[in-house]
């Protein structure tokens, strides 16, 4: 019954990520925007949509590829990195967004697609984990996730760095405010990104507690 459930919410959860990109992306209206990949969200949304696919392909074949899909620590550390983006799109930038938007805002967060990849599919993946997910997750998962984030970070930085200031193609260097070092400085970005990690190691702890709960009782 599990995996029937399993298998049903990673093929919804896999299509609401294809929706959810495809109109971000904006190949509902013939065309595409770019920078659309550059940002954590969509970045975190593709990984999910294949991850998605893969426990879905693997739920049929069972066995080695399953468990290899499906192990705890890897299903724990993807799970964290798409429920990231949901944590720190509602509680850190939409407060932002408000401000530079002003009326502009509502109008834009009640979108399908920004629900949908910033709501909808983080949310569901953190379902799944509940109900389907091997809670036996290894402590040293908290700390291998934080790779996931460390890389979206030199990614960043290193596109910021190719692009250099005032980049011509008209897409922003660096995806998101708190890591601009063009307009935080060197001090308040350092700030911003410690503060940003040790969010993530509190986060990884407390999903890691959830597991050691569903593990005892």
């Amino acid at each position: 019954m599990i995996l029937t459930i399993e298998r049903i919410s990673s093929l919804a959860i896999a299509l609401l990520a294809f929706a959810g990109l495809f109109m971000q992306a904006g190949f509902h209206k013939g065309k595409y925007y770019l920078g659309t990949f550059s940002y954590y969200t969509n970045l975190s949304n593709l990984i999910t949509m294949i991850y998605q696919v893969m426990i879905f392909v693997s739920g049929f074949a069972a066995g080695s590829f399953y468990g290899a899909v499906t192990g705890a620590a890897v299903r724990f550390s993807l799970t964290l990195m798409i429920w990231v983006t949901h944590l720190i799109y509602h509680f850190l930038l939409v407060p932002d967004f408000k401000k530079r938007k002003g009326p502009d805002f509502n109008r834009e967060w009640r979108q399908f697609e920004n629900l949908d990849v910033h709501y909808a599919v983080p949310l569901l993946a953190l379902l799944q984990w509940l109900v389907c997910a091997d809670k036996n997750v290894p402590l040293w998962a908290t700390a291998a996730w934080l790779l996931i984030p460390l890389a979206y970070l030199a990614f960043a930085m290193i596109r910021g760095w190719i692009l250099g200031p005032n980049p011509k193609s008209g897409v922003y260097r660096y995806p998101y405010t708190f890591m601009d070092l063009d307009e935080q400085g060197i001090k308040n970005w350092t700030r911003n990104i410690l503060m940003a990690f040790a969010f993530y190691v509190v986060l990884g702890l407390v999903l890691y507690g959830v597991s050691w709960i569903f593990r005892i009782i």
